[in-house]
């Protein structure tokens, strides 16, 4: 065989004594193949030095969405919560649905919100129920509490999961970038002239994203400020920390804030502060928040889309089950110009 000439699929037929189809089948991980068939065809392309041709591959993809617009699939949405609307309801999760919705269509699927709660219905039967409506593909929503647990017989579906579970990393996911958003923050903060810069946050909102916002935070302060600049950063759990919060302003007197927290807020206000005039304020979800905020906005739309994209990646491979190693997407924040951040009169180096 001529070293210098690609290697074919109906190379890989002959030699494995089987049709063009059976091996594009076993390639793409098929279902319809025994599992022996497609490890020997994989094993056998790979000793054969096999490559996909990049521009068939895009016309195959190209040639697969036209056909898809006149038969369509769905994607299943499932959620964990304890109540069955109590996820879908929420106006930021609306965001996410919407984009996952739009890009479902332009692939030619339909997105279909299951609830695993349903009364009566165990794990085992609520798989079935996805595998007898020919559901494939699964987005799973973020669990009401990040520990959940939600064991489907998930070898039967591609999954992509819209947060990091704590007990199932090893799908595909798709999150937002709170590290970049963070160090974002900073830069801002830095062009400004901002030193003293302090970081609020709901402990239970922080550890779910394993404390991402105080790494890149910490990060930023030790690269930028004065060991008398630091401040700590304050975790609280609710309403009860107001005289916390309103401690930490008096003994830190932080310039700036940034914060992902619902009663920051009310702090200041209680301690006769006025935003910006007395102190500057950034959001980490402007989405979210008071309104002419600065800060951060999400693109839950985009993060909505890109699970799907994700998903239909997935779904072309054929490829079910968890991943042998985690990984994901991250989706950065823009920034939002409010009121809230005034420049000082003398700005600093930037990181």
């Amino acid at each position: 065989m001529n070293p210098d000439r690609r290697i074919r699929l109906k190379d890989i037929a002959a030699e494995a004594n089987l049709s063009v189809s059976a091996v594009s089948m076993a390639l793409k991980n098929d279902q319809t193949m025994s599992s022996r068939t497609v490890e020997r065809v994989k094993q056998l392309a790979e000793d054969m030095g096999y490559k996909p041709d990049p521009a068939l591959s895009a016309l195959s993809a190209y040639r697969s969405k036209l056909r898809v617009q006149h038969q369509f699939s769905v994607i299943g949405l499932v959620t964990n919560w304890t109540e069955k609307d109590l996820w879908t309801s929420q106006a930021r999760q609306k965001q996410v649905i919407q984009g996952a919705e739009k890009r479902a269509l332009q692939l030619g699927f339909s997105l279909q919100h299951f609830w695993a709660r349903e009364p009566g219905v165990s794990n085992k039967r609520f798989s079935q129920i996805l595998r007898a409506r020919g559901i494939r593909g699964l987005i799973l929503a973020p669990f009401e509490n990040n520990d959940d647990e939600l064991d489907l017989e998930w070898n039967q579906f591609s999954v992509v999961t819209i947060s990091r579970p704590s007990r199932y990393t090893l799908f595909h996911h798709v999150v937002q970038n709170h590290y970049m958003d963070m160090l974002l923050c900073w830069k801002k903060i830095l062009d400004r002239g901002y030193r003293r810069v302090g970081l609020v946050v709901q402990k239970k909102i922080d550890m779910r994203w394993s404390n991402q916002w105080d790494a890149a935070h910490i990060f930023s302060q030790q690269q930028s400020g004065s060991v008398e600049d630091m401040i700590p950063v304050l975790r609280v759990e609710g309403e009860d920390d107001l005289d916390t919060i309103r401690g930490w302003l008096r003994d830190y007197r932080p310039q700036v804030v940034i914060s992902r927290c619902h009663h920051f807020l009310e702090a200041v206000r209680l301690e006769g502060l006025k935003i910006p005039d007395d102190i500057a304020y950034i959001s980490l979800n402007v989405n979210e928040d008071i309104a002419d905020a600065t800060g951060i906005s999400h693109r839950r739309d985009l993060l909505g889309a890109m699970a799907v994209d994700v998903l239909n990646s997935l779904l072309q491979r054929n490829h079910t089950g968890p991943d042998e190693v985690p990984h994901g997407t991250q989706i950065d924040g823009i920034w939002h110009e409010g009121s809230t951040l005034p420049p000082l009169v003398q700005p600093v180096r930037s990181v």
